[in-house]
């Protein structure tokens, strides 16, 4: 009986599905575990060899757990709102539901296809009404609480009103947008719409006014993706910055509480570092600088206030609300040309682009609060709004950037910390003597800093503060394909709740944002006006909306009366392993924590982390094959491709542009003779017919030698391997397994094939430790051997250990070292192989089935089977091999039985022939054994 993985593994996908093997109850008497992937968006493409790593990981993971007796709960669903689906609209008229309907079934087909033990009866689509309805939920929730900072906790915003109408703002401790001062009369004579203004800046869902990339020549906003270098990528037209009036959500509110629970969470150091980076907490000092008429504060934070006496100007973010008011006449100009300057400067731009030197002086200047000098106030694009208080207080002669923009501008630099006796320090490093600094002069700067903020606040100008670089997320998109917001605006624009939920998507035919930058539903007057009289919110919630919550979903997916029942979350908890790529480490991760956070505030969750370790899996990387292409055409005017070992005869690589080929074309790719032969240029201008007419230079031997190099797979470098040509060649257990033995999991590797014959051929041999090749069936029920018992329960031990750590390439490789050792003591015993396929079963899942059946049980090994426990008994070596030196040097060796006496150990190596020429006619000093490991005579 000949192995045939296609048909296996046929037969048991069929069984499980019939059977519902993977279906989990909701509660269980059995622990829980819940093994969860980042769910993937559904991309037209489908899935590259790349993609189902991590899937594969924690499908082992999974069955490993359901074998060791958990109640695994291991779903899959699919993160389906987003852009691609709607710019796949806008240029071919297909529906964003349609594409994306298509794209989850070809995503269905390919998971499949790999033998994942999902439970499909769970699975959440984001795009789903029935699934947004709930995200629409905790919007509502958001917009109906703020976060109380006494209380350490979200509360009703009903809460908050109570304390405006008692006390007006004096009492309140409340995460804000900016200060306010007001009585309870006051709040009482407050108007409607001066009531909403107050609360929005408070609640942890608001409005307020946000930047979006405009192109006015195209007439629509765009995403960051579509925009290079300023220009939209359709038709390279300029992009501003357009203030528009837009949702936010304050997780800022949730700061210090996102930073504390990275010490209660098993992920990474390096991925915590990115958490705490992107949080940046850091202590320091608020103090306020009066404009020289006295008219209005400028509100500034410092990590470094004992520099306070270094000021010599002032800069604003461009947006600050105060630019307007303190632009001079004279200075008019200018400001309004700069401002127009930076509408074409993305936040992304000026946060990357540190060498541009740029800004305009406003014409006014601040009053230093210490010194009572003038300070002349400046506006630049390295301030940005979002961040801190969109001002700052340059300190030239410590802080580099603002040392180049003091000598750009040829403004003062005061120096007021001396570093002479720390000849390695660098700007800004908090080490130093303070000079010209008044009361502060001749302390260190550790010393310096408390000192300098005793000051601001005995003089009332200031106080210690604790600040963060997160900033409040932007939650609006000016697009179609997204969650609706719950919202609707009434005849006096105040802000209403929708109740009746879901708030669903109308039909659309036309994708493109409005001419004023709306999104496109606003065009739907029918869907914007509500039998109410009021006008809907048009604009759609984010991609990260829908996935900051799906793991609890997944709890509870057939829920219609709530996002989750009480018994599910209870039963469930958290997630005890998440598996998925670094790059979410600052997105996805940083809003399901807070969402999660805030649930917990609500008693809607019993944890105050979603998941409980995290293990990012590594990149499988593509081979990119290049040719070269003079950068300059030939006399005859013809594009002219050079063989890579003679680009030296033309003026070696910068001569040359490099051109992605398609791999299928290149022999040998992925090595270092690659190539294209003539074939493989035949096919490369069947494919680029635009090159017909150019001019091939190749080597002697007649080919187009490639460059060779190890990069990303993706569409664009034309390397991508689909998995479904692996699985129709090897198998999906042959596919799984070489995935695993690639390399550890959280590193990144090249896809290369030809180790995948490798695997292909283990599996073979295993088979035939239980079938002959003529199909005879070779297993016996005999009594194994202390031998056989030895190696089995040794790879027991090895996987185990592999599994728990994630060293799941070296599973593999115990695997195959089973089967070679078993091979060659003949072993067809019944009670080895049948340790070695539940050793097998949570990576090769299918083959288990088979051989789990063919050992005579009648239901599925992941029902009936139990992970296997190494005996360390199995392990005791009988004997041991001891070798033998004179003083020090190895002459010998010989084996001996395992617990022998140590005087017996001597005397049995001095009697050894080849020791004996060594040490006759010598004095024996001393014989030292050192118990299992050796025997050393000093003659």
């Amino acid at each position: 009986m000949e192995y045939r993985p296609q048909e296996i593994e046929e037969k048991w996908r069929s069984y499980w599905k019939e059977n519902k093997t993977y279906q989990t109850p909701t509660t269980s008497d059995k622990p829980k575990y819940y093994v969860l992937d980042m769910f993937p968006y559904p991309s037209g493409a489908g899935l590259h060899v790349g993609h189902p790593l991590g899937y594969i990981a924690s499908d082992i993971f999974a069955r490993y757990k359901r074998l060791s007796g958990f109640n695994v709960l291991h779903p899959m669903g699919y993160d389906a709102f987003g852009l691609p689906a709607e710019q796949y609209a806008i240029q071919t008229g297909v529906h964003p539901a349609a594409s994306t309907a298509e794209n989850v079934g070809r995503y269905r087909q390919q998971l499949d296809k790999l033998g994942f033990s999902y439970d499909w009866d769970r699975s959440v689509n984001t795009s789903s009404p029935e699934y947004y309805k709930w995200t629409q939920q905790i919007f509502i929730w958001l917009f109906d609480h703020y976060y109380d900072t006494a209380a350490d906790k979200a509360l009703p915003i009903t809460e908050l009103i109570r304390q405006f109408e008692e006390k007006g703002s004096a009492a309140v401790a409340a995460a804000h947008s900016h200060e306010e001062h007001f009585s309870a009369a006051d709040w009482q004579g407050f108007s409607a719409q001066e009531k909403e203004e107050v609360l929005m800046n408070y609640r942890l869902a608001y409005r307020k006014v946000g930047y979006v990339n405009w192109c006015e020549e195209l007439g629509t906003v765009l995403a960051n993706d579509e925009i290079k270098d300023g220009r939209s990528e359709r038709g390279g037209f300029p992009v501003v910055q357009k203030p528009m009036m837009q949702w936010a959500l304050r997780i800022t509110a949730y700061a210090q509480r996102l930073l504390d629970g990275l010490e209660t969470v098993d992920f990474s150091e390096a991925l915590k570092t990115q958490q705490r980076n992107w949080i940046g907490r850091s202590e320091g000092a608020e103090l306020f600088f009066l404009t020289e008429n006295k008219a209005d504060k400028i509100e500034v934070f410092t990590t470094r206030p004992d520099t306070l006496f270094g000021v010599s100007f002032m800069v604003l973010a461009p947006e600050h609300e105060l630019v307007q008011k303190l632009t001079t006449a004279e200075q008019k100009e200018e400001i309004e040309a700069y401002l127009h300057y930076v509408e074409g400067r993305s936040e992304r731009d000026r946060m990357m682009d540190v060498k541009t030197i740029s800004g305009a002086f406003t014409g006014s200047y601040a009053i230093h609060p210490f010194t009572g000098k003038k300070v002349p106030i400046w506006i630049s694009e390295y301030v940005l709004a979002g961040y801190g208080t969109g001002a700052i207080m340059a300190v030239p002669s410590d802080d580099e950037r603002d040392q180049r923009f003091a000598q750009h501008f040829g403004l003062d630099i005061l120096p007021v910390v001396d570093q002479s006796d720390y000849p390695h320090a660098e700007v800004g490093q908090k080490i130093g003597k303070l000079i010209n600094s008044d009361f502060l002069n001749g302390l260190e700067v550790k010393a310096a800093i408390p000192k300098a903020i005793e000051k601001l606040e005995a003089l009332n100008i200031g106080q210690r503060k604790v600040n963060f670089r997160l900033h409040d997320a932007n939650f609006s998109r000016q697009r179609y394909w997204g969650e609706p917001f719950p919202i609707s605006y009434d005849a006096e624009g105040l802000t209403q709740v929708e109740t009746a939920l879901p708030v669903e998507l109308p039909e659309l035919d036309n994708f493109q944002p409005t001419a004023d930058g709306h999104s496109p539903l606003a065009r739907v007057e029918s869907w914007v006006n509500t039998p109410e009289g009021r006008k809907r919110e048009t604009d759609t919630m984010p991609g990260f909306a829908g996935s900051s919550w799906y793991f609890l979903r997944y709890m509870d997916p057939q829920n219609e009366n709530a996002p989750f029942s009480e018994e599910a979350v209870n039963y469930w908890q958290d997630v005890d392993l998440y598996l998925g790529g670094a790059e979410h480490a600052v997105g996805h991760l940083m809003y399901s924590r807070f969402w999660h956070k805030f649930l917990y505030d609500l008693g809607k969750v019993p944890s105050q982390e979603p998941y409980k370790k995290l293990v990012n899996q590594g990149m499988i990387q593509g081979i990119i094959e290049q040719i070269y292409m003079l950068k300059e055409k030939n006399e005859a005017g013809q594009t002219v491709f050079v063989s890579a070992d003679r680009i030296a005869e033309y003026g070696g690589e910068e001569a040359f542009a490099l051109l992605p080929v398609h791999i299928d074309f290149v022999s040998n790719y992925g090595q270092e003779d690659s190539h294209l032969d003539q074939e493989g240029v035949a096919k490369f201008l069947a494919w680029r017919p635009s090159y017909a007419n150019a001019e091939f230079i190749y080597n002697e031997a007649e080919q187009l030698v490639t460059d060779s190099e190890i990069g990303k797979m993706s569409k664009r470098y034309y390397n991508v391997v689909n998995p479904d040509d692996m699985v129709a060649l090897y198998g999906s257990d042959c596919f799984r397994l070489y995935e695993m033995f690639l390399g550890p999991l959280e590193d990144s590797k090249p896809w290369n094939t030809s180790g995948i014959s490798g695997v292909a051929k283990f599996l073979r041999r295993l088979w035939l430790l239980f079938y002959s090749p003529e199909g005879e069936w070779l297993v016996q029920k005999e009594t194994p051997t202390a031998k056989e018992r030895k190696a089995l329960h040794h790879c027991i031990k090895q996987v185990q250990q592999g599994l728990e750590s994630f060293s799941l390439n070296t599973c593999v490789s115990d695997f195959m070292k089973l089967s070679n050792e078993l091979r060659d003591l003949n072993c067809h015993k019944a009670e080895i192989l049948e340790g070695f396929v539940l050793l097998l079963a949570p990576f090769a899942p299918h083959l288990a089935e088979e051989l789990w059946q063919a050992l005579g049980h009648q239901e599925s090994v992941f029902k009936t089977g139990a992970f296997p426990s190494f005996n360390p008994a199995y392990l005791v070596e009988d004997s041991i091999v001891y070798p033998v030196c004179v003083n020090g040097k190895k002459r010998a060796a010989i084996e001996l039985a395992n617990g022998l006496a140590q005087e017996a150990i001597k005397e049995q190596a001095l009697a050894l022939e080849d020791i004996q020429k060594w040490i006759e006619g010598k004095t024996i000093r001393k014989v030292i054994v050192v118990p299992k490991r050796m025997v050393n005579i000093v003659v």
